[in-house]
């Protein structure tokens, strides 16, 4: 897949799409993320990595159990999620760096980087 969005998150994760969900996507510098609900109640939801193979397409690199919140780091990205107001504005901060990231209509938000070799380097929210 070339590009990553709700429904190609769904089909790369081999998710039903009868009852999956995809609650956030996340771009950024060869690295990408789907935050997906992976049977429509939001009691299960996985947070699937992917990275850009050398034919440009998107490959899914690792999934794996999330909350409603959390971080995560793997050797190819770390990322942070969460819920929020809807449209609201969240703060990050990683690697000294600010950054920020829009809820969805759904409240659902997500950020994602790629990682360095410290697994204890992980973005944070920025409470204002």
């Amino acid at each position: 897949m070339m590009e990553l969005n709700a429904e190609s998150a769904i089909k790369a994760g081999g998710w039903d799409p009868r009852y999956a969900v995809t609650l956030a996507v996340a771009v950024q510098d060869g690295v990408a993320a789907a935050l997906v609900d992976t049977n429509g109640d939001e009691a299960d939801i996985d947070l699937d990595e992917y990275v850009r193979g050398p034919d440009g397409e998107w490959q899914e690199a690792g999934s794996g159990s999330a909350d409603d919140q959390g971080t995560h780091w793997s050797w190819q990205m770390v990322s942070i999620w969460g819920r929020t107001s809807p449209g609201r504005t969240v703060e990050i901060e990683y690697l000294g760096v600010s950054h920020s990231t829009v809820a969805l209509e759904t409240g659902w938000w997500l950020f994602i980087a790629p990682s360095t070799d410290d697994s204890d380097a992980l973005p944070r929210r920025i409470q204002r």
